[in-house]
């Protein structure tokens, strides 16, 4: 059973009753810490998840942080406010806007194990935390492929319940796949003929045509050596009941008349002098460690395709018979899996000719557990061993090539074709292929029906084909440097409510579904920014006093409220503000501007500096997040009013932001406002863990500033390419263009300004900012 705590219970302890609501009837209040103006029942929370209603009483987060950090105030980025000082920022969970990209249940994701699909992920997970906009799970030991073609530890998986549309994409050779429209994957345009591949770009589902390739990356290869303990996988499928009858007092160690230990497990299993055998099973057992090499593997792929274990559960409950059936016209494959048995298990196995089959069968219930744990037991219920996927390439190989002379076909040309009716095999082999350079076909048709050998047999509902080449260069399909690119064949949309799902991978912030490329959780990442106790970060108590004490401790100059949206929490960060202004410190604002006239008044007398991140310049954009483009605006222009210090931050995202018209549209705003505004058009990395776009180059942002400098700006700072964008770093007074500060990246070479309290040394303008 999942062990689940809510968001509540986290932090429901740390709370008290708001100041920046308005109480309404019927136990209804009206937040006004941000631009939603949330109006919220009794027993709910507004969008940001951390002001709630308990009977007609707002009550609002206090008394914890979810970060504290260090930093230069250049990387707020205030650079027009005491430079060179520290910045002590604290942090809380919640945040105003929101943002979903989703697979629905049954997408396939490329993990250690297998591809496996994301609802089962997130099934298996056994301690959740429940959100009222959704259920996080925590999976253990979980890894996945990325876009990168290496494994990354799974973090987290989400659920929620989504209503709108879907997008469903049919790429050629591979099963189609359904997503929300924002979610992005790794994409090409068709190459012309004759043209190589250009590099893959992130694009949404909702603007993926016909016209785009898909990306699958080239897996690294492994040379993992594998080890099979047998007591561990066959523990779990020994049955306790009815076995115990007769069996006299069993020690967990105990040593028999030759000296060796014996082990056994709760009186189920015994490992002896190497070897593992059932507790009523005769001597000698099977090996208790096995390497996964070539005679295993194949012996593992010959069982795949043609092998089963039977069980009597009612007679002999842990009975366990393992059966490989061949045609008649097969000898070379029965006498190749009895030599691997004696090989690999010191097994010798029975032969039986029967009508139309010749049968090979082994009567050890170990071996056939051991089977059964690593591949299924029966036709419908058959997969690809786990510990296939972590395993050296030649044993993959043998595996994939002892299944297809055992259950395949191989024409002339090279092609290899299969059918199974395990869906979970098909899929297993598919990964195996990709995994050995081969990007395979995968289809699944309904079952034909008809008789078999003059019987009526009752078949499977549907059949799973995987095909693939021996020589991959046979496929058609455009490859690059680190990717394979598979054609897209059709692209519709339907209407749908019910769960979607979505996993935040560590480092790479990407996964494989249904084999494809696609982005990281950005829904959650965007909406806790790290900070969040289920982002990994739990919530620290703390007093107001205690971080005033670590600001001055640390010889900071600047407290700062941030990573999640300071507006939410406020009253907290009033707490902070009013014990640190008593101790001479300066306060300050890293927003998204998403504000109300109310709050602004409200934390005035506590707030010197504030920090607006000004995504656009496009109300879609914005609509998007949750929020409104004109809500920011009319903030920054209350902002600037209310004459706290304010500086503007850009992040320039290419194909989302870094057009043209859409800079000289934010620069002409902040002009309207005042020329004097620092204006920060800061350059994007992927290691933002958003991966679903290029990095900004140095090119792209110095465009941008210089777009800001030509309407009018006399402040423009182009960041996060230190030492690459000239000019654009350092402070110059807009009067008699003598240089005032210099920087590299957030280090003060020169600083003219703090010494003359503002005022340019060469002409006397007066420079706006905060210099002390």
């Amino acid at each position: 059973m999942a062990r689940t705590e809510t968001l509540q219970t986290v932090v429901g302890r740390l709370t008290r009753e708001g100041e920046l609501y308005e109480r309404l009837p019927e136990s209804k209040v009206r937040c006004v810490a941000c631009g939603h103006r949330c109006l919220i029942l009794d027993g709910q929370r507004g969008i940001c998840k951390v002001r709630y209603n308990e009977e007609g009483r707002l009550l609002v987060p206090t008394g914890y942080v979810a970060a504290l950090q260090l930093d230069p105030v250049e990387k707020k980025p205030f650079f027009h406010a005491y430079p060179g000082s520290r910045a002590l920022s604290f942090g809380m969970l919640g945040c105003d806007y929101h943002c979903g990209y989703c697979f629905v249940g049954s997408t396939r994701i490329l993990v250690t194990t297998g591809p496996t699909q994301i609802q089962d992920l997130f099934d298996r997970t056994t301690h959740r935390v429940e959100r009222s906009d959704a259920t996080i799970g925590f999976p253990e030991n979980l890894e996945a492929l990325t876009h990168a073609g290496r494994t990354r530890r799974v973090r987290k998986i989400f659920r929620h319940h989504y209503s709108g549309r879907l997008i469903s994409i049919q790429p050629a050779f591979l099963p189609e796949f359904e997503c929300t429209p924002d979610h992005r994957l790794l994409v090409i345009p068709r190459p012309k003929h004759g043209r190589p591949p250009g590099a893959p770009t992130w694009l949404k589902a909702g603007d993926i045509t016909t016209h785009h390739c898909l990306a699958i990356p080239i897996v690294e290869s492994s040379s993992l050596e594998v080890v099979l303990d047998v007591a561990d996988l066959i523990f779990p499928l020994v049955e306790t009941s009815r076995m115990r009858r007769g069996m006299g007092r069993v020690e967990s160690s105990a040593e028999d008349s030759s000296g060796q230990t014996v082990v056994n497990r709760n009186g189920l299993i015994f490992v002896e002098e190497e070897r593992v055998r059932l507790f009523n099973e005769h001597r000698p057992g099977i090996p208790s460690r096995i390497p996964l090499d070539n005679h295993l593997a194949a012996l593992l792929g010959y069982y795949c395709a043609e092998g089963c274990v039977w069980r009597d559960r009612k007679r002999r409950v842990n009975s366990a018979m393992l059966t490989f059936s061949f045609g008649k016209k097969e000898p070379h494959l029965v006498e190749t899996v009895q030599r691997l048995l004696k090989l690999v298990f010191g097994v010798e196995a029975t032969v039986y000719s029967r009508r139309t089959t010749t049968a090979i069968v082994c009567y050890k219930a170990s071996l056939g557990l051991l089977f059964e744990s690593l591949c299924g037991s029966r036709a419908t219920g058959k997969r690809v061993p786990d510990l296939l996927f972590r395993a050296r390439t030649d044993v993959t190989e043998a595996f994939l090539n002892a299944y297809v002379e055992g259950d395949g076909y191989r024409s002339r040309n090279g092609q290899v074709s299969t059918a199974t009716v395990s869906e979970e095999l098909a899929w297993g082999l598919a990964e195996l292929c990709l995994r050995l350079g081969r990007v395979p076909t995968l289809r699944r048709y309904k079952s034909q029906t008809g008789p078999i050998e003059g019987r009526t047999v009752r078949r499977a509902a549907a059949v799973f084909h995987v095909r693939w080449w021996d020589d991959p260069g046979m496929r058609r399909l455009w490859q690059g440097d680190r990717y394979y690119f598979v054609p897209v064949r059709s692209v519709r949309s339907r209407d749908h409510e019910g769960f979607v799902y979505n996993m935040e991978v560590e480092e790479d912030h990407t996964y494989l579904a249904n084999f494809f490329a696609t982005a990281n959780c950005q829904n959650y990442i965007t909406s806790q920014a790290l900070r969040d106790p289920i982002a990994g970060v739990p919530p620290q108590e703390i007093t107001p006093k205690q971080i005033v004490n670590l600001a001055l401790h640390n010889r900071a100059r600047v407290l700062t409220s941030t990573y999640n949206e300071p507006l939410i929490t406020s009253e907290w960060a009033v707490e902070v503000f009013r014990e640190g202004k008593a101790q001479g410190l300066v306060c300050s604002y890293v927003s998204n501007g998403n504000a109300t006239p109310e709050v602004l008044q409200y934390i005035r007398p506590w707030v010197d500096l504030y920090k607006v991140d000004l995504k656009g310049f496009n109300d879609k954009q914005y609509r998007k997040l949750g929020g409104l483009l004109q809500t920011v605006l009319d903030s920054i222009r209350l902002i600037r009013e209310k004459d706290f210090w304010l500086e503007i931050v850009t992040l320039v995202i290419p194909g989302f932001n870094d057009s043209n018209e859409e800079l000289r549209d934010i620069a002409r705003f902040l002009v309207s406002v005042s020329p004097d505004i620092p204006w920060h058009v800061t350059a994007f990395h992927q290691d933002y863990k958003m991966t679903d776009r290029e990095n900004t180059t140095v090119r792209t942002l110095l465009r941008a500033a210089e777009i800001g400098r030509v309407e009018g700006l006399h402040f423009v700072y182009a960041g996060n390419l230190p030492g690459h964008v000239g000019l654009f770093e350092n402070t110059y007074c807009p009067s008699c263009k003598r240089l005032l500060i210099e920087r590299v990246g957030y280090t003060i070479l020169q600083d003219l300004l703090t010494p003359s309290r503002g005022v340019c040394p060469s002409c006397s303008a007066r420079i706006p900012g905060v210099w002390g």
